[in-house]
């Protein structure tokens, strides 16, 4: 705009010289109001040519370019490919592509001593310790109904994966996704595609809450005839709850695709009270959650996914998040492989507890149960 007004400008002093040819100065006048409107209007070429000289030499030249990189990169079709792929079961059989098989077993199980826990002396917490064939080893109010936050996401990926072909099938990044509240995400852009492999451990268990949406939508378009995106969503979300009680679960039910506090359907919060406890039928349960987890990485697709960006396999549980977060995590010892999931660290009244609390179980369940 500023170029076009100062050459606009320009105009008009050379129809003024024009009419009255003793003006004074009024070459000079014109020629610098054009040479003005010429530089504000290569501005911005400069400055990229002098942010590409300067590379990665400061951190205002490196932002500049990266984000130039981003706006000018093209979406494409992602999937997986063998170079991702890691084993976290040394036996290839370990992996199940059909049913699910599995069943949590508690007949054995220990109460954990409250001194494990007293990392969290306000946190209310249900933790699961259970080994990769459903066996319950240890375990502390399993069956509570909670908020599940970004551990939701696990529900959601081995729908995705189960639900989908996951080499055949594709997420398409939706307006209706972008658009809807508390899902945001700036690396997600309209119209991307990616493998089902791919979205369902895509910054998994990160804020990629927007890709969560796009699969539930992805999932109701593909078993429903839905009219609309939204009505795509809200049938997916119904389809993927079926799935998680035919994986067998007991008592979770996925208030959103991404563990998102926000009933989308009702439009409005307070599913669960101020410690993250259900307030009526929403929410997931410490048992649930490792059954579920123990299901998908069984699963070749799901568990590829997530250990070509952890080597660690699952460690969710990690520092500097918000209230109620928690997390399951995934570990191998003496050759076989165990999980610890825990819910209900409450950040309000212990801060951000999780890590020590969370090496505290570990370590207890290697002197105790192991």
């Amino acid at each position: 705009i500023i170029p076009l007004l100062l050459m606009i400008y320009g105009t008009i002093s050379f129809i003024k010289l024009v009419q009255n040819p003793e003006m004074k100065n009024g070459n000079k006048r014109i020629i610098n109001q054009f040479l003005a409107a010429g530089i504000i209007f290569f501005i911005p070429v400069i400055v990229n040519v002098v942010m590409q000289m300067l590379g990665e030499t400061t951190n205002l030249s490196n932002c500049w370019n990266m984000a130039n990189e981003k706006i000018q990169s093209q979406t494409s079709y992602n999937s997986i490919n063998e170079k991702e792929k890691k084993q976290i079961y040394q036996d290839p059989s370990s992996y199940e592509k059909g049913g699910f098989g599995i069943s949590m077993k508690d007949t054995n199980a220990k109460s954990i001593p409250s001194s494990v826990l007293s990392g969290a002396p306000h946190s209310n917490l249900s933790v699961v310790i259970a080994d990769d064939n459903g066996n319950i080893l240890a375990q502390k109010d399993p069956d509570v109904l909670r908020e599940g936050g970004s551990t939701t996401k696990v529900f959601t990926g081995l729908a995705a994966v189960k639900l989908l072909d996951p080499e055949n099938d594709i997420v398409v990044s939706t307006q209706y996704a972008e658009n809807m509240p508390y899902m945001g995400d700036p690396d997600v852009k309209v119209g991307q595609k990616l493998s089902v492999a791919k979205a369902a451990t895509k910054d998994f268990p990160g804020s990629s809450n927007i890709t969560t949406a796009n699969i539930a939508i992805a999932i109701g378009k593909k078993y429903y005839n839905c009219s609309s995106d939204e009505d795509a969503y809200f049938k997916g979300m119904e389809k993927i709850n079926e799935f998680v009680i035919s994986a067998g679960c007991k008592k979770s039910k996925l208030v959103s695709s991404s563990g998102v506090n926000y009933n989308y359907l009702k439009k409005k919060w307070n599913e669960f009270d101020k410690n993250g406890i259900s307030r009526g039928e929403y929410g997931i349960t410490a048992s649930d959650l490792v059954l579920v987890t123990t299901i998908a990485m069984k699963d070749e697709y799901f568990a590829s996914g997530i250990s070509g960006r952890n080597n660690n396999g699952l460690f969710f549980i990690k520092s500097g998040t918000q209230a109620y977060k928690h997390g399951i995590w995934g570990f191998n010892h003496n050759g076989k492989r165990y999980y610890i999931a825990a819910l209900g660290f409450n950040h309000n009244v212990d801060g951000d507890t999780r890590g020590t609390v969370s090496k505290s179980i570990y370590n207890w369940a290697i002197n105790n149960l192991m």
